[in-house]
C-alpha cells in the first residue's frame, strides 16, 4: 500500500505541475493530463501499470463529460442545426475515407487500409473538443454548437464503422436484424427523449434528494443509466448519457446534479487524458518522431481543410467553417477502438497500430495548440462573432422569458376558468 500512495501523490503531483504551467499559458489542463500520463506510464516511470483499469475509468469520464454537456444543451438550437451536424458529418467522413484510400492507392497500400484511416482520421476526440469549449465558455457559440453536432453523429457512426469494418476483416457477415435493432431501438430512444423533454413538470420525488448522498447517487444512476440503455442497443454509450442530461436540463433538475457531481466528473476526465499519454511509447516515439510530427501535421492540415471546405459549402461563413475545422482537427478517442479493431482484423500490423496510437495521441496532445493558432489566424473574425453570439444569446433569453410569462398566464386563465363558470 505505501507504494501506491507515493505513486499515488507523484501523479497528482505531477498533474498539478503542469496543469498549473501550461494554464498559466492558457493552455487547457488536458494537455497536462497527457504528459502525466506518458511520465506515469509504462514507457516513462512506471508508476501505473494497470493500463486497462485507467482505460475503463477514462471511458466513464467521458460519459460524465457527455452527461453534463447534455445539461447546458437547447434542443431547439440543436435540432435547427441538424443539417450541418448529419449532412457535415456524412460528408466529412466520406471525403476522408476517399482521400485516404487515394493515398493508399499512390504508396500501393491496401485498399483496406485506406478505408480503415480514413474511419480513423474522420473521428474527431469529443472529450478534447469539448473541454476545449468549455474552457472558453464557447459552447453556447454558433461554432460550438456546430462543433457539437457533428461530434454527436460521430458518436452513432461508430457503430456502422465498425460493422464495416468487420466485414471487410471477414470476421462478421451483414446482419440485417441486428441492425434493425439498432435503428428502431435509437429512434424510440430518442421520441422517449423528446416526450420528456416536452413535460415541464417532471419532478424526482423530494425522499431521493433529502441529503448528499441521496442526490450524489440518484446523479450517477441516471448518467449511468442511459449509458448503459444505448450501449445495450449497440449506440454509443456516451450518447445515452448526453440524452439523459438533456432530459435533466429540460426538467430544470440539474443544477443540483451538476452541483454535487461536478468534482467526480473533473477526476474521471482527468483521468480520461492520463489514460491517452499512457499509450505513447516513448521508444517509439524517440525513432520516429520526424514522421510522427509530420504525420500529424498532416492530420490538422487535412481534417481542418476537409471540415472547413464542408461547412463553407453548407452556407458557413469562412471564419465559422475554420473555427470548427480547428476544433474538429485532432482524431479522436473511438479512433483507439477502430485501431486496436484493425490489428485484430489483420488490417494493420503491430508498427502500423503503434504508429496509429502514437499519432492519434499527439493530435489530441497538440489540438489546443492548434486551435490557438487558428484562433490567432482569426482574431478579429472571432471577436465579432463572440459579440453577434452574446447578442444572440440574450435575444434567447428574453424570448424564453417572454413564453414563459405567456405560459403563466394562460395557466392563470386555464384554472380561473372553471370557477369563473
Amino acid at each position: 500500500m505505501n507504494s501506491v500512495l507515493l505513486a499515488l501523490v507523484a501523479v497528482i503531483g505531477c498533474a498539478l505541475l503542469f496543469a498549473f504551467v501550461l494554464r498559466s499559458l492558457r493552455i487547457p489542463a488536458a494537455v497536462a493530463y497527457i504528459i502525466t500520463g506518458i511520465i506515469a506510464g509504462p514507457s516513462g516511470f512506471g508508476l501505473i501499470s494497470d493500463r486497462t483499469l485507467l482505460t475503463h475509468m477514462g471511458e466513464l469520464g467521458v460519459i460524465m463529460l457527455l452527461f453534463f454537456v447534455g445539461m447546458e444543451v437547447s434542443l431547439p438550437r440543436l435540432i435547427a442545426g441538424w443539417r450541418i451536424a448529419v449532412l457535415g458529418t456524412l460528408a466529412q467522413i466520406m471525403l476522408s475515407v476517399g482521400v485516404c484510400m487515394a493515398v493508399a492507392w499512390l504508396f500501393g497500400w491496401s485498399w483496406k487500409a485506406g478505408l480503415l484511416f480514413g474511419f480513423l482520421i474522420s473521428m474527431s476526440s469529443t472529450a478534447v473538443v469539448l473541454t476545449l469549449l468549455k474552457d472558453a465558455d464557447e459552447l453556447e457559440m454558433p461554432f460550438g454548437q456546430n462543433a457539437l453536432g457533428i461530434l454527436l453523429v460521430q458518436d452513432m457512426a461508430i457503430v456502422p464503422m465498425m460493422i464495416v469494418l468487420g466485414i471487410v476483416g471477414g470476421e462478421e457477415q451483414f446482419n440485417p436484424m441486428h441492425v434493425g435493432i439498432q435503428v428502431t431501438g435509437g429512434v424510440l430512444l430518442l421520441a422517449l427523449v423528446v416526450w420528456l423533454m416536452r413535460r415541464p413538470k417532471l419532478r424526482f420525488p423530494v425522499a431521493l434528494k433529502q441529503s448528499l448522498d441521496k442526490k450524489i447517487m440518484l446523479g450517477l444512476l441516471l448518467c449511468f443509466s442511459g449509458a448503459a440503455l444505448t450501449a445495450e442497443i449497440g449506440l454509443s454509450a456516451p450518447f445515452g448519457a448526453f440524452l439523459a442530461g438533456m432530459i435533466l436540463h429540460a426538467s430544470e433538475q440539474s443544477e443540483w446534479v451538476e452541483e454535487h457531481l461536478r468534482s467526480l466528473y473533473v477526476v474521471f476526465v482527468a483521468i480520461f487524458f492520463m489514460s491517452v499519454g499512457m499509450l505513447v511509447s516513448l521508444d517509439f516515439v524517440g525513432d520516429h518522431l520526424g514522421l510522427l510530427v509530420m504525420m500529424t501535421l498532416v492530420v490538422f492540415i487535412v481534417n481542418s481543410g476537409i471540415n472547413a471546405v464542408i461547412l463553407r459549402m453548407l452556407g458557413e461563413t469562412w471564419a465559422m467553417a475554420l473555427l470548427t475545422g480547428g476544433l474538429l482537427s485532432q482524431i479522436g478517442e473511438f479512433s483507439f477502438l477502430l485501431a486496436s479493431m484493425g490489428l485484430g482484423l489483420g488490417l494493420l500490423d503491430s508498427e502500423g497500430h503503434q504508429m496509429a496510437m502514437a499519432v492519434i495521441a499527439m493530435s489530441l496532445m497538440f489540438s489546443p495548440l492548434w486551435m490557438l493558432a487558428v484562433r490567432l489566424l482569426l482574431h478579429n473574425e472571432t471577436r465579432i462573432m463572440e459579440d453577434a453570439g452574446q447578442e444572440e444569446t440574450m435575444r434567447e433569453m428574453l424570448l424564453q422569458a417572454q413564453l414563459e410569462r405567456e405560459m403563466g398566464r394562460q395557466r392563470e386563465i386555464n384554472s380561473d376558468g372553471p370557477r369563473q363558470s
